[in-house]
């Protein structure tokens, strides 16, 4: 009857054994899912903050374009400016000389 004992012994530590395994299977499962909730969500934001600093670079972009038309729109006007009043005033210097020319 000892073998029979001895027998009973084993079985039951087997099933012992394959009820830690399930557990342990169990709570690995478990981890793993934790873990790819975690990285899904890690990635989640990585995305938004991605999202996120794209646009500050198109706002901070569009004001740079915006300024840097509006600098050259001002250069742009002022020698205008400068031009016309040159051409005014070589004008003025052109009506003089015909003028004295022709008038005595």
């Amino acid at each position: 009857m000892a073998g029979s004992g001895l027998i009973k012994s084993l079985a039951e530590r087997e099933q012992a054994l394959a009820k830690q395994l399930e557990e342990a299977k169990r709570a690995a499962a478990a981890k793993v899912q934790e873990a790819e909730l975690k990285a899904a969500q890690i990635m989640a934001e990585a995305e938004q903050a991605a999202q996120d600093l794209e646009a500050q670079f198109r706002t901070r972009t569009a004001e740079a374009v915006a300024r840097i038309e509006s600098e050259a729109r001002a250069r742009a006007e002022a020698e205008a400016r400068a031009i016309s009043e040159a051409a005014t005033a070589k004008v003025a210097e052109a009506v003089q000389a015909v003028l004295k020319e022709v008038l005595p």
